[in-house]
């Protein structure tokens, strides 16, 4: 594993105002962020804030590019290549499922503005429906999945799952658990079971 190079001052003051961006756009939301709250939850000037964002708005589509960038990303890993038997497919969608809510679990102020509060979240819940469907197309084409359901319906209803499943914070243990969950029922849906 390669050596990280310690950030130059200029690097580390542009990381402290994006934390400090973030913070102040997931609390009180894009439209009532000032760059003056930004500037005060740094501790640094606004001459400063504009020496590395124009303005608001760009150190918010900073932030949120940058989150949709590494959940297409990590979508692009998640495409399944060869057929498998019913319960290793729960077991893929699963992972994938688990996958996601870790991602969202990772940094709660980027996933705030990223995938819960508006204006940023239409656009990359309707990215990620739609990588999700490009994926289940394909799959679909390898016969892993049904395809009288179109891939793009189930690419949506996967994000909305996912959406009310990540909503609240939950231990490492009941994301497994909820992922599981999410897998049984897109996977095998609501009708019992009956033995022959």
């Amino acid at each position: 594993m390669p050596t990280q190079l310690p950030l130059t001052k200029g690097e580390q003051t542009h990381a402290r105002l994006r934390r400090a961006a973030a913070a102040e756009f997931a609390r009180r939301g894009f439209h009532e962020t000032k760059v003056s709250d930004i500037v005060k939850a740094s501790g640094l000037t606004q001459p400063t804030f504009y020496s590395y964002f124009e303005s608001k708005e760009a150190a918010y589509e900073e932030l949120v590019g940058e989150f949709r960038r590494r959940l297409e990303a990590l979508i692009s890993t998640m495409l399944i290549k060869t057929s498998l038997e019913a319960d290793e497919l729960v077991g893929s969608v699963a992972t994938s499922f688990l996958r996601f809510f870790d991602f969202l679990a990772q940094d709660p102020d980027l996933t705030q503005i990223g995938f819960f509060q508006p204006p940023g979240c239409t656009k990359t819940k309707a990215g990620m429906a739609t990588w999700i469907g490009n994926n289940i197309a394909k799959e679909q084409q390898i016969g892993l999945f049904r395809s009288d359901v179109p891939a793009q319906m189930i690419g949506k209803c996967f994000v909305g799952m996912v959406d009310q499943m990540a909503r609240e914070p939950v231990s490492a243990e009941e994301r497994r658990a909820n992922a599981r969950g999410c897998a049984v029922l897109l996977c095998e849906g609501l009708q019992l079971q009956k033995s022959l």
